[in-house]
């Protein structure tokens, strides 16, 4: 089976940089242009399903996908956000100034270090992987996509690649960046592309 991990398109937030976990934005001009450019870029692809995380701005960009292929998008709160607790809405300015200690801990080990009033990186990992075994025994040999959020994005490709949550920035999504994981009996999973953006902002003539 092929799966097709996107990050939805920008928002506000992502724009002024701020922390956005389970604050419930939509997508801004820029992100919803994001979005047409991926869909655009899979409408040729057979997709036997389109999932998405509970949260708006990734079901606006999965309703974008799904259009194409005339299928309705199923949404598991498995896909959303890291709770970003009290950092919700902050710059990193803003967090590094107020909560110094924990930005230093963070940059050490972060995979279990829980946002105060959050949750942690393996906390979302736990529950995101959980949502990938669920599809796979549903679309086995199948193509899904799944658009989804940074921290379960990196969690699933950590996973995948055998790498510990603490070096989760060797991994890198950016709004509407695609990337591919494959599973087979034979070889499990597999990340085959990661972060493609060259159909996001296509080059003018």
């Amino acid at each position: 089976m092929e799966i097709l991990l996107l990050r939805h398109g920008e928002t506000l937030w992502n724009f002024e940089k701020r922390c956005q976990g389970l604050t419930d934005l939509e997508l801004n001009e820029t992100g919803l242009g994001q979005a047409r450019g991926v869909a655009a870029h899979l409408r040729k692809v057979q997709i036997h399903a389109v999932y998405s995380s509970n949260l708006k701005r990734a079901i606006q960009t999965a309703n974008v996908i799904s259009e194409f292929h005339g299928l309705e998008v199923i949404t598991d709160s498995d896909f959303r956000e890291l709770n970003h607790g009290e950092f919700e809405g902050l710059t990193f300015t803003e967090i590094q100034a107020t909560y110094p200690d924990f930005i230093q801990a963070w940059r050490e080990k972060p995979a279990n270090l829980a946002i105060p009033g959050g949750e942690s990186i393996a906390d979302v990992g736990k529950r995101a992987w959980r949502g990938i075994e669920n599809i796979k025994r549903h679309y086995l040999h199948k193509t899904v996509v799944i658009v989804s959020h940074q921290f379960p994005m990196v969690s699933i490709l950590c996973h995948i690649t055998g790498t510990p949550l603490n070096n989760y920035r060797s991994f890198h999504v950016d709004p509407c960046g695609l990337t591919r994981i494959n599973y087979s009996e034979k070889q499990g999973w597999k990340l085959t592309q990661a972060n493609d953006r060259s159909f996001v902002n296509p080059p003018t003539a």
